[in-house]
Formats: structure tokens, C-alpha cells, sequence
């Protein structure tokens, strides 16, 4: 079997953007609750989709990997 040690990798990474952004952005709900204005919502947004993008990727190169070790 390949060493698939990157692909894991990328992926615990996305899933760290992914739990950064939506805390962030809860934390950023929270500062507009108490009447701070929060930075915008921009960046914490596409923490997310840079996430998500990642671990889409990482999991086809894991699939892509399987197939091709199984021939």
C-alpha cells in the first residue's frame, strides 16, 4: 500500500480551517451581539471554503491513490 502521509495530512489540515473559521465567526457573532463592530466576515469565510477545497482534494488523491494501488 502507498504512504498516503500527505493526503492525511492536508486533510486534518482543512479540517483545522474549517473549525478555525466557524469559531471565529462565532466569536465574531458574539462581538456583534455586545455592540463591538467585528471585522468582516470575509476572510473567516473563505478560511471555510479554503477548508473545504482541501479536504475535497485530499480525499480524491486518497481514492485516486487506492484505485491505482489496487491494479
Amino acid at each position: 500500500m502507498h504512504k498516503i502521509y500527505h493526503e492525511v495530512i492536508a486533510a486534518i489540515g482543512g479540517s483545522l480551517f474549517i473549525i478555525i473559521g466557524i469559531a471565529r465567526q462565532r466569536e465574531r457573532k458574539r462581538l456583534f451581539r455586545s455592540g463591538t463592530k467585528p471585522e468582516g466576515p470575509l476572510v473567516w469565510n473563505l478560511l471555510i471554503i479554503a477548508g473545504i477545497c482541501l479536504i475535497v482534494f485530499a480525499f480524491g488523491l486518497i481514492i485516486f491513490k487506492l484505485n491505482h494501488s489496487a491494479k
